[in-house]
């Protein structure tokens, strides 16, 4: 659900509402309302994933633990004990993959969709009253409010799955697209062609083509089919709201939509993961690791960020000897060229 410059870009498949753990951890950036907390004040610490509710967020530490602020509203933000690898969120509920591939959900139950299938998964969605999950083997389970069949995936092998609010849209293995559920604004009505990364909304949906171009379809209220032009790799909107945010190859965030409390409106920045709730955003930032000393004039990395390595972790030479050489001098200039391979994802 970036742009490495030491290693191959990859594709980013993402669900709305739910985000696999990132390749790189960093700390919290959200934008948009902040009526229930939900953007402010943000946990301290490093995370992995994100997931924005509707008035509530979640996310995944390092460690693999839970942690979620904002609107408490049926419990969505009292987390369950435990390490996870996947998390998404909805109205007033989350739904969660634990390190064994088991669901667990909680929050409001109004409409069972509390009630996980069993089994082991490797995805999950969750709209405003169901849930969608994916197995290893790419077929799919739903559960939840099922009136319009929204639940209930085609029978199929799917690589990407997305709930939205009353309907689902899903990526076949082939990469071409399903939808199924609610369709009176042709939300589930799903363009030809390839897609790459998926999500569903209230009333409309969006994916990423396999050419990296967007493509938006449904309830256009609010300018959410009016997509932005350009190359992107990954696109995220809410179950119930009314914009969107995509990810580009420069890491950093485009949005288009309602915009009233700025939630489509993402700061400047460098980005790993990004979520698009009710009326607000919660991200994960691209840190800058080789940039030891801080600086923010460019160029941002420069013989002090290796002076300030070597001081930071030549103490047993364990970390500074990048290069791992073993004949004197063990430190030269091929050591920083190492440590800015290694670590300099993320810097201008």
């Amino acid at each position: 659900m970036n742009t490495i410059r030491t290693t191959a870009r990859t594709l980013a498949v993402v669900a709305v509402a739910a985000t696999p753990i990132a390749a790189q951890p960093g700390s919290l950036v959200a934008w948009g309302d902040n009526f229930f907390g939900q953007c402010s004040p943000l946990p301290a610490g490093q995370f992995r994933a994100v997931a924005s509710g509707w008035h509530h967020s979640v996310a995944i530490r390092t460690d693999g633990t839970l942690a979620a602020w904002g609107d408490p509203k049926g419990g969505a933000t009292l987390v369950p004990q435990g390490t996870f690898t996947y998390v998404a969120a909805g109205s007033k509920w989350n739904a969660a993959i634990r390190t064994d591939g088991t669901l667990v959900a909680w929050g409001n139950n109004t409409w069972g969709q509390l009630n996980v299938p069993p089994g082991a998964f490797v995805a999950v969605s969750v709209g405003r009253e169901h849930g969608l999950a994916l197995r290893a083997d790419g077929t799919a389970a739903g559960w939840g409010t099922n009136a319009n069949g929204e639940a209930t995936p085609p029978p199929g092998t799917y690589r990407a799955i997305a709930a939205g609010q009353g309907f689902s849209i899903a990526i076949r293995t082939d990469g071409t697209l399903a939808g199924w559920g609610y369709n009176q604004s042709g939300q589930a009505t799903v363009p030809s062609g390839e897609f790459s990364s998926i999500a569903a909304g209230n009333g409309w949906a969006a994916g990423v083509r396999a050419d990296g171009t967007l493509a938006a379809w449904g309830y256009s209220g609010q300018g959410q089919l009016v997509v932005p032009p350009g190359v992107f790799r990954a696109v995220s909107i809410d179950a119930e709201g009314q914009f969107g945010l995509a990810l580009g190859y420069d890491d950093r965030p485009v949005g288009w939509g309602l915009n009233g409390s700025g939630q489509a409106s993402p700061p400047p920045i460098a980005i790993a993961r990004v979520d698009a709730g009710g009326l607000h955003a919660i991200a994960i930032r691209k840190e800058c690791y080789a940039n030891c000393d801080a600086s923010s004039a460019p160029p941002t990395l420069t013989v002090n960020d290796f002076i300030c390595f070597l001081n930071t972790f030549a103490t047993g030479d364990t970390y500074a000897n990048c290069d791992g050489s073993v004949a004197p001098p063990v430190l030269n200039v091929n050591d920083f060229i190492c440590y800015i391979n290694a670590y300099a994802a993320g810097c201008p």
